[in-house]
């Protein structure tokens, strides 16, 4: 049996991860078009009303589609195939009129927001139409959302990771006929709202067939689970999106859209390093649901194992956004945002650390813990928001990437106190240790190789991540992080059906 769920976690994270990779790809290519085809003050406006909705999110999950992933598992492993039906209904119908309500709200409300968020004096009719278009999306991504959680809730993960790539690319690809067009910033709005439209007619009939041919009915007691479950995951999904776009929404208010611009470059690529530890942890969540049903003793060794390996595989990229930081930013998006080398370098840390966040947090609410992960949340929230008021008026966008990175560190260690309340995980400080040590090498090793060759960037970096890499297995294999045995062991995981 530990094998089997082994198997599963290894390979469902390795598509994940390829369609994450792929997708961010795409995602990244979106960015490069627009940086090239709209001002600095039309893409940081863009991103600006896109934080500001993105805040209002919580209004329309309330933390219940967690809650679904969860009893979708649950009901599964139990075979309860009518609660697992009406659960999926019942979180529909819940969600629905509040997101309704919220984006009639936002959409009325274009014109104050376009006024005292983004201080357009020029151009009011420019923003408002944005916030308005981005209003409608709202309400859209309550199907879209619904549809991943179904995906998730019955492991159909390749899927679930299909269908982001997907979404994705119709985004990019939208954007782009929009903005040949001259459709300008309200371009990448029409690609994000009509995008999701796509998804949720070619994708929902996949959805719907994994729904079992059950009764529904309306459960009082059912209902009440749903809502307990979700309620502390809606205030750390809260607290999340403080920790999401404050940043973003204080540099709107403080420092202008030209900077939100910068750092909506640099963030992102920083970003696409979460991608590693987000594959692992969209197939964790409902096997530690079910494993919790069935069997837990192979959990405890599962999660220390991944602990080890998740370092070891985000360490070398990290390493590599750090070094390359201004020549990354300069190639894809133009010497103006390559001023964002220094958030690219403090966010590309602070990754490395939340990471084992992301574990802990989905090993707490697959556990059905969601209080405890609401407490680390809340506490990252705090120390955010109070980083982000006292150092972004002084030092701008560094300010934002160092509160960031300092709410990682704490959320960290804080995560850890409250995951071995319920579950003797082994830490792998040493291991940790060496890891970091290791990586550290390889640093010097990219400053060495990067100072000598004068040549093609992408070959430079292409010479400077080979040889880095090298080095970074060589000291793992010589201070016995991890063995040829094991790399084997996993690669057959990866191919195995």
């Amino acid at each position: 049996m530990e094998n089997r769920y082994s198997r599963k976690i290894v390979s469902g994270a390795f598509f994940v991860f390829l369609f994450g990779v792929l997708g961010a790809f795409v995602g990244y290519l979106l960015r490069f078009i627009l940086t090239s085809n709209l001002s600095p003050e039309d893409y940081g406006l863009y991103y600006s009303c896109l934080s500001l909705i993105g805040l209002f999110v919580l209004f329309e999950d309330f933390g219940l589609n967690s809650s679904l992933i969860y009893h979708i598992s649950k009901f599964r492993a139990e075979k309860k195939f009518k609660k697992l039906k009406t659960s999926i209904f019942t979180v529909f119908l819940i969600q629905l009129f509040p997101a309704l309500i919220v984006s009639i709200i936002i959409f009325f409300s274009a014109r104050f927001f376009a006024i005292n968020y983004l201080h357009l004096s020029e151009n009011i009719l420019k923003g408002v139409l944005v916030i308005k278009l981005l209003a409608i999306a709202y309400f859209v991504q309550i199907f879209h959302t619904l549809i991943l959680s179904i995906l998730q809730g019955f492991q159909r993960i390749k899927l679930y990771a299909f269908v982001n790539f997907c979404r994705m690319l119709f985004y990019f690809t939208i954007t782009w006929l929009f903005i040949s067009l001259n459709f300008s910033v309200i371009s990448p709005v029409l690609g994000f709202l009509i995008s999701y439209l796509f998804i949720i007619l070619i994708f929902s009939p996949f959805a719907l067939k994994l729904i079992p041919k059950a009764k529904t009915y309306f459960s009082r007691k059912l209902t009440k689970k749903i809502i307990f479950y979700a309620f502390p995951i809606m205030f750390s999904s809260m607290a999340g999106l403080i920790i999401g776009y404050t940043d973003t929404i204080l540099i709107t208010l403080f420092r202008g859209l030209p900077e939100v611009g910068i750092y909506q470059t640099a963030q992102p690529t920083a970003r696409l390093l979460w991608f590693f530890a987000g594959a692992f942890t969209t197939v964790l969540f409902p096997l530690i649901t079910e494993l919790k049903t069935k069997n837990i003793n192979i959990l405890a060794n599962g999660i220390s194992l991944l602990y080890k390996y998740i370092w070891i595989v985000i360490i070398p990229f990290a390493l590599m956004a750090f070094s390359f930081s201004r020549d990354i930013l300069n190639l894809f998006f133009g010497p103006f945002y390559s001023s964002g080398a220094n958030v690219l370098k403090i966010l590309a840390i602070g990754a490395i650390f939340f990471s084992v966040v992301q574990i802990n947090g989905v090993v707490l609410n697959g556990m059905g813990k969601p209080k405890n992960y609401t407490k680390i949340i809340y506490l990252g929230a705090i120390i955010n928001v109070i980083g982000n008021t006292i150092l972004i008026p002084i030092i701008g966008i560094t300010g934002a990437a160092v509160s960031t990175m300092l709410t990682y560190i704490i959320m960290f260690f804080f995560s850890f106190v409250e995951l071995r309340k319920f579950i003797k995980v082994k830490i792998p400080v040493l291991k940790w240790s060496e890891t970091l040590i290791a990586g550290f090498i390889s640093l010097l090793s990219i400053y060495f190789i990067k100072n000598l060759l004068h040549m093609d960037l992408f070959l430079k970096v292409f010479i400077c991540f080979s040889v880095s890499v090298t080095i970074f297995v060589c000291l793992l294999l010589i201070l016995k992080i991890i063995n040829i045995k094991e790399i084997f062991e996993l690669i057959k995981k990866i191919v195995k059906k």
